[in-house]
Protein backbone atom coordinates (compact mmCIF):
# COMPACT_ATOMS: atom_id res chain seq x y z
CA UNK A 1 0.00 0.00 0.00
CA UNK A 2 2.96 2.50 0.93
CA UNK A 3 4.73 1.59 -2.79
CA UNK A 4 0.86 2.41 -4.69
CA UNK A 5 1.25 5.64 -2.24
CA UNK A 6 4.42 6.69 -3.35
CA UNK A 7 3.80 5.98 -6.87
CA UNK A 8 0.45 7.72 -6.42
CA UNK A 9 2.41 11.18 -5.02
CA UNK A 10 5.35 10.69 -8.11
CA UNK A 11 2.45 10.59 -10.52
CA UNK A 12 0.68 13.46 -9.40
CA UNK A 13 4.32 15.34 -9.00
CA UNK A 14 4.85 14.49 -12.51
CA UNK A 15 1.82 15.46 -13.82
CA UNK A 16 2.12 18.85 -12.28
CA UNK A 17 4.97 19.27 -13.85
CA UNK A 18 3.74 18.50 -17.29
CA UNK A 19 0.72 21.01 -16.97
CA UNK A 20 2.91 24.15 -15.49
CA UNK A 21 5.57 23.11 -17.82
CA UNK A 22 2.69 23.10 -21.10
CA UNK A 23 1.71 26.57 -20.02
CA UNK A 24 4.96 28.39 -20.15
CA UNK A 25 5.05 27.03 -23.91
CA UNK A 26 1.75 27.75 -25.06
CA UNK A 27 2.07 30.36 -27.66
CA UNK A 28 1.49 34.02 -26.55
CA UNK A 29 -1.26 36.61 -27.59
CA UNK A 30 -0.69 38.18 -30.95
CA UNK A 31 0.88 41.79 -31.11
CA UNK A 32 -1.77 44.30 -30.80
CA UNK A 33 -0.83 46.05 -34.29
CA UNK A 34 0.85 49.46 -34.51
CA UNK A 35 -1.64 52.41 -35.67
CA UNK A 36 0.03 54.82 -37.94
CA UNK A 37 3.30 56.47 -37.26
CA UNK A 38 3.26 59.93 -35.72
CA UNK A 39 5.36 61.32 -38.79
CA UNK A 40 2.85 59.44 -41.51
CA UNK A 41 2.06 62.35 -43.98
CA UNK A 42 -1.48 63.44 -43.85
CA UNK A 43 -4.83 62.20 -45.50
CA UNK A 44 -8.07 63.65 -46.89
CA UNK A 45 -10.70 63.71 -43.91
CA UNK A 46 -8.15 62.51 -41.33
CA UNK A 47 -8.39 64.56 -38.42
CA UNK A 48 -5.49 67.09 -37.31
CA UNK A 49 -4.60 69.19 -34.20
CA UNK A 50 -6.48 72.30 -33.59
CA UNK A 51 -3.17 73.95 -33.07
CA UNK A 52 -1.97 73.34 -37.00
CA UNK A 53 -5.25 74.94 -38.10
CA UNK A 54 -4.73 76.82 -41.06
CA UNK A 55 -1.40 74.62 -42.25
CA UNK A 56 -0.98 73.21 -45.28
CA UNK A 57 0.89 70.14 -46.10
CA UNK A 58 1.72 67.33 -48.81
CA UNK A 59 -0.47 64.91 -48.97
CA UNK A 60 2.75 62.50 -50.67
CA UNK A 61 6.18 63.90 -49.26
CA UNK A 62 7.52 62.21 -52.28
CA UNK A 63 5.54 64.46 -54.83
CA UNK A 64 7.46 67.14 -55.70
CA UNK A 65 6.89 70.53 -57.75
CA UNK A 66 3.78 72.17 -58.92
CA UNK A 67 2.10 68.58 -59.51
CA UNK A 68 1.68 68.03 -55.73
CA UNK A 69 -1.30 67.33 -54.09
CA UNK A 70 -1.74 69.40 -50.71
CA UNK A 71 -4.06 69.62 -47.99
CA UNK A 72 -4.98 72.22 -45.29
CA UNK A 73 -5.73 71.88 -41.57
CA UNK A 74 -9.33 72.89 -41.41
CA UNK A 75 -12.43 72.33 -38.84
CA UNK A 76 -10.15 69.62 -37.38
CA UNK A 77 -9.56 67.71 -40.68
CA UNK A 78 -7.21 67.59 -43.26
CA UNK A 79 -9.30 68.65 -46.70
CA UNK A 80 -7.87 69.12 -50.36
CA UNK A 81 -6.57 72.45 -51.35
CA UNK A 82 -8.27 73.37 -54.41
CA UNK A 83 -6.30 77.05 -54.65
CA UNK A 84 -3.91 77.55 -57.91
CA UNK A 85 -1.19 79.27 -55.99
CA UNK A 86 -0.74 78.07 -52.76
CA UNK A 87 0.74 80.57 -50.11
CA UNK A 88 0.67 80.10 -46.36
CA UNK A 89 2.38 81.08 -43.18
CA UNK A 90 2.17 78.11 -41.72
CA UNK A 91 3.21 74.93 -43.30
CA UNK A 92 3.42 71.22 -41.82
CA UNK A 93 6.00 68.89 -42.84
CA UNK A 94 5.96 64.96 -41.79
CA UNK A 95 9.90 64.37 -42.47
CA UNK A 96 11.23 64.40 -45.74
CA UNK A 97 11.84 67.77 -47.35
CA UNK A 98 9.46 70.00 -48.54
CA UNK A 99 10.42 72.84 -51.32
CA UNK A 100 8.89 76.13 -51.12
CA UNK A 101 9.28 79.14 -53.42
CA UNK A 102 10.09 82.40 -51.58
CA UNK A 103 9.52 86.11 -53.31
CA UNK A 104 12.88 85.68 -55.35
CA UNK A 105 10.21 83.89 -58.13
CA UNK A 106 6.75 84.47 -59.48
CA UNK A 107 3.82 82.87 -57.09
CA UNK A 108 5.97 82.43 -53.68
CA UNK A 109 4.84 79.99 -51.47
CA UNK A 110 6.29 81.47 -48.30
CA UNK A 111 6.79 85.22 -47.66
CA UNK A 112 9.91 87.08 -45.97
CA UNK A 113 10.25 87.34 -41.98
CA UNK A 114 11.15 85.32 -39.20
CA UNK A 115 10.17 82.08 -39.62
CA UNK A 116 10.26 79.17 -36.66
CA UNK A 117 10.23 75.44 -37.17
CA UNK A 118 8.14 73.71 -34.33
CA UNK A 119 8.98 70.02 -33.87
CA UNK A 120 5.54 67.71 -33.29
CA UNK A 121 7.91 65.37 -30.83
CA UNK A 122 10.19 65.28 -28.65
CA UNK A 123 12.58 63.86 -31.02
CA UNK A 124 11.39 65.79 -34.08
CA UNK A 125 14.44 68.12 -35.38
CA UNK A 126 13.32 70.70 -37.64
CA UNK A 127 16.29 72.10 -40.38
CA UNK A 128 16.09 74.59 -43.18
CA UNK A 129 18.21 75.59 -46.27
CA UNK A 130 17.29 78.80 -47.70
CA UNK A 131 18.35 79.81 -51.10
CA UNK A 132 18.44 83.45 -52.25
CA UNK A 133 18.50 85.59 -55.51
CA UNK A 134 21.51 87.47 -55.62
CA UNK A 135 20.82 89.02 -59.21
CA UNK A 136 19.47 87.77 -62.50
CA UNK A 137 20.24 84.12 -62.76
CA UNK A 138 22.73 84.04 -59.57
CA UNK A 139 21.61 82.09 -56.47
CA UNK A 140 23.55 82.23 -53.15
CA UNK A 141 25.18 79.36 -51.53
CA UNK A 142 22.21 77.78 -49.17
CA UNK A 143 22.48 78.66 -45.69
CA UNK A 144 21.20 75.86 -43.18
CA UNK A 145 19.28 76.26 -39.78
CA UNK A 146 19.55 73.14 -37.76
CA UNK A 147 17.39 72.25 -34.49
CA UNK A 148 18.47 70.16 -31.93
CA UNK A 149 15.86 67.21 -31.14
CA UNK A 150 12.71 68.89 -29.60
CA UNK A 151 13.50 72.16 -29.90
CA UNK A 152 12.60 75.07 -32.06
CA UNK A 153 14.39 76.58 -34.54
CA UNK A 154 14.09 80.11 -35.80
CA UNK A 155 15.42 82.10 -38.39
CA UNK A 156 14.58 85.32 -40.78
CA UNK A 157 13.85 84.61 -44.53
CA UNK A 158 14.69 87.86 -46.98
CA UNK A 159 12.08 89.19 -49.88
CA UNK A 160 14.67 88.01 -52.26
CA UNK A 161 14.27 83.97 -50.89
CA UNK A 162 14.29 81.82 -53.95
CA UNK A 163 13.92 78.47 -52.40
CA UNK A 164 13.46 77.22 -48.34
CA UNK A 165 13.58 73.50 -47.74
CA UNK A 166 12.39 72.09 -44.71
CA UNK A 167 12.27 68.82 -43.24
CA UNK A 168 11.61 67.01 -39.85
CA UNK A 169 8.47 66.48 -38.20
CA UNK A 170 7.40 69.86 -37.58
CA UNK A 171 4.90 73.02 -38.15
CA UNK A 172 6.67 75.74 -39.84
CA UNK A 173 4.95 79.10 -38.94
CA UNK A 174 6.26 82.97 -40.17
CA UNK A 175 4.91 84.94 -37.14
Amino acid sequence: MAGIRVLGAAACAVAAALTSSGCAHADPEPPVPPGPPETAAPQPDSSCAEGIAGALSPADPAELGNDRRLLRCDGGAWQSFGGPYPSSDRWLTTGPELILHGQGRRNPEAKAGTWSGLPQTTQARCRAEVVDVLGAGKTSEPETFDGAPGQSLTFAVSDHMFTAKLSGYCLWQRG
